[in-house]
């Protein structure tokens, strides 16, 4: 049986992904698939599982999946630390991103940047459809353009089949460039397949050219640059946090399980991590108004005077002589749903790129440490 664990945010197409996937290995006589997904309540934005199980036989095992052969990330700022322990042994990450990795287990490729090119927005689901029929041997590209025309909406069949083919050419282009980079034999290592067809079938093509690829070089130390963790502790860990709870650890949430009225600050539970885009607040447009105060659905946005001194630039772009109050966001618990620049009727708040942020944060740190220096 190949497994398949498909990572992404609620509202990407992963479910979509692996069903159409299913539907595809499922085309020929004598194949079955099985396709689910595992969610949580969370709205759009929200981290989201989907499995996938592909099999000569009647399947009958229907729990999730914990070790993959392909395991697919829609999203990289969901490849957290143990990704590995989710692969089989010679299992591939298909990983949608633009970051060269050191593994040489994980394969990047731009999905949005395809995706984008042919729908116009980004939307990576059908990209690494494309990628896996050219990397296994039981999903064949004309099988997932067929399970497009069947199970997607007649306006999509066009688009999305010409986001197959051109994936299905950018992985096959880089793994041809991939073997003939190496400069020794390799020992074959065939792509994942059921054990009962394993003596059987003959790799050919780039599915041959996968398994070359995959045993080329040495399996380094897993490699994610690009994750910000934060140390767990039992003590606070930041002692001005706008976060009462936080600020003295000393909460305990059965304390409240009675009733949830309770003014903005008494989160307990850091769970920001699947934010993909932040809210930042311009001071110089800002009114004042608390909309975006009032609205915030997790008591994120906090008030901030106009004689506070914690509010770096106030000073610059605020008349001291307005008494007025404004708002600064605590991003350890804002999830970045938008809501709160959707309120704003001034155009005060704009929603930006996480990574861009995080990356402006780390230059800002090494800028810092470097002056320090």
């Amino acid at each position: 049986m190949i497994e398949v664990l498909w990572h992404g945010r609620g509202g990407q197409g992963a479910f979509t992904a692996a069903r159409l996937l299913g539907a595809a290995a499922s085309l020929a006589d004598g194949r079955y698939a099985l396709a689910f997904p595992s969610f949580g309540p969370e709205r759009r934005g929200a981290p989201m599982r989907a499995f996938t199980k592909l099999s000569d036989v009647p399947i009958g095992d229907r729990s999730a999946i914990t070790q993959a052969d392909y395991v697919i990330y829609l999203d990289d700022t969901l490849l957290g630390e143990g990704w590995e322990d989710e692969l089989k042994p010679g299992g591939v990450v298909l990983i949608n991103s633009v970051q060269t990795f050191d593994d040489d287990r994980i394969l990047a490729i731009d999905a949005d940047g395809i995706s984008a090119d042919i729908l116009g927005r980004p939307i990576p689901n059908t990209v690494f459809l494309g990628a896996l029929s050219a990397l296994c041997d039981q999903v064949k590209r004309e099988d997932v353009q067929e399970a497009i025309r069947q199970y997607m909406p007649e306006k999509l069949h066009a688009k999305n089949s010409a986001i197959v083919d051109a994936a299905f050419h950018q992985v096959v282009e880089c793994v041809d460039e991939t073997v003939s980079a190496a400069h020794h034999p390799v020992q074959s290592v065939s792509a994942p397949s059921c054990p009962e067809r394993s003596a059987q079938r003959e790799v050919e093509g780039p599915r041959a050219a996968t398994a070359e690829a995959r045993t080329v070089g040495t399996v380094g130390d897993p490699s994610t640059p690009h994750l910000r963790c934060s140390a767990q502790d039992d003590k606070p860990v930041r002692p001005s946090v706008h976060i009462p709870t936080l600020r003295t650890d000393e909460l305990d949430p059965t304390s409240y399980a009675r009733t949830t009225c309770f003014e903005a600050g008494y989160l307990v539970a850091k769970n920001a991590g699947w934010r993909n885009i932040r809210p930042v607040v311009d001071l110089s447009a800002c009114t004042g108004c608390l909309q975006c105060y009032l609205y915030c659905p997790d008591g994120t946005i906090y008030k901030v005077p106009s004689a506070c001194q914690s509010a770096e630039t106030l000073a610059d772009v605020i008349q001291p002589a307005r008494n007025q109050t404004f708002v600064a966001i605590d991003y350890d618990f804002c999830k970045g749903c938008g809501i709160c620049a959707r309120m704003c009727k001034f155009g005060a708040i704009a929603m930006i790129s996480e990574k861009e942020a995080l990356a402006a944060e780390t230059a800002g740190d090494l800028e810092s440490e470097a002056s320090a220096r």
